[in-house]
Parts: structure tokens; C-alpha cells; sequence
């Protein structure tokens, strides 16, 4: 148990540190959605783990993971009517360059290299011939 209690303590370091930017953009600024987050994240993870070959590929398939996770977080307000004013470039590529966009972004990228990792793993036990 005394490695479990290390090895959380050093997840709980991570977490803490990407906290700001996970409030800022998976939250309401006070408390992250975590739901909301895992699910979006795993159904791209399920996808890009899929359609992934081999294991060389997989910086390619976490930047992929995190472009097209911040084009859902932009796009999914639209699509809900929320967003009636429409997009809005300029506001986007002015907070693309924050410290908190930053964060989370370093967070989807460790998250979608773990979780693609894993489903990567589990799709070679799963289908054998592929």
C-alpha cells in the first residue's frame, strides 16, 4: 500500500498543477464536469484507438486527440443553441495563448496518450488478427 499512496501523491502533484486551465475549460470555473470530460475524451480516445496501426503513430494520434477535443469544446455550444453569437476567431486565437488554455491543453494531451495507450493495448487482446 505504500507504493499506491506514492504513486497518488504524484498523480495528485499532475492533477493540482493542471487544475487551473482543466477549471477554466472543463468546468464552470469552481468545479471541473468531470462526466462531460471523460466521456468526450473517451469516445475521441475509443476512435483514434481504433483507427491507430501500430505504436509509432501514437504522437500523431494525441495531437489529433487534442485538435479535434478543442473542436468539440468550441463546436458543441453551437450545436446546442447556446452559442447564438456564433464563433468568434479573434476571441478564440487571443485566449489560444493563456496560461490556462496552455494547462489544459497539456492536460487532454497527457490524457489522450495514456487513454489511447491503453485502448491500443486492450483492441491487440480483443481482435488478434488486426
Amino acid at each position: 500500500m505504500e507504493i499506491l499512496d506514492q504513486v497518488m501523491g504524484y498523480f495528485n502533484q499532475g492533477l493540482s498543477y493542471f487544475m487551473p486551465g482543466l477549471l477554466a475549460y472543463a468546468g464552470d470555473g469552481m468545479t471541473v464536469n468531470w462526466m462531460a470530460f471523460g466521456i468526450q475524451l473517451g469516445v475521441i480516445a475509443l476512435v483514434l484507438a481504433l483507427l491507430m496501426r501500430e505504436m509509432g503513430a501514437i504522437l500523431i494520434f494525441t495531437v489529433v486527440g487534442v485538435i479535434i477535443h478543442r473542436i468539440v469544446d468550441v463546436v458543441m455550444p453551437m450545436v446546442r443553441g447556446g452559442g447564438a453569437d456564433g464563433f468568434d476567431m479573434s476571441a478564440f486565437m487571443t485566449d489560444f495563448v493563456t496560461t490556462n488554455h496552455l494547462l489544459y491543453l497539456g492536460a487532454l494531451a497527457i490524457a489522450y496518450f495514456v487513454g489511447i495507450i491503453v485502448l491500443s493495448i486492450l483492441k491487440g487482446l480483443i481482435f488478434r488478427g488486426d
